[in-house]
């Protein structure tokens, strides 16, 4: 029996559970919806580690562009993410 299903059989049922396992209940809500939103942008998306690689800089360094408005970023929960169209500005502002 999975959750929705006790859900809808017992919906004044109590639980109790411990602080860890919300926590990670939670971290994975947000890893879940993340990943759905990547998934429906109409256009690629990266992670601060893609572009660290793409670059090949550090990680103060993207921090740097992030917060001089360089390159903008999105954040989902405690990902953050970069769109495609930053990148290639980026890019275009370096040559």
């Amino acid at each position: 029996m999975n959750l929705m299903d006790l859900v809808k059989e017992s919906p004044s049922i109590n639980i109790t559970i411990n602080i860890t396992d919300l926590l990670i209940f939670g971290q994975n809500i947000v890893s879940q919806t993340a990943n759905i939103i990547i998934e429906k942008h109409d256009e690629k998306v990266y992670t601060r580690t893609e572009v660290i690689e793409k670059f090949n800089v550090s990680s103060s360094t993207v921090y740097r562009w992030t917060k001089h408005g360089l390159l903008k970023s999105k954040r989902i929960g405690q990902r953050t993410f970069y769109a495609e169209s930053e990148i290639i500005k980026l890019m275009q502002n370096e040559e």
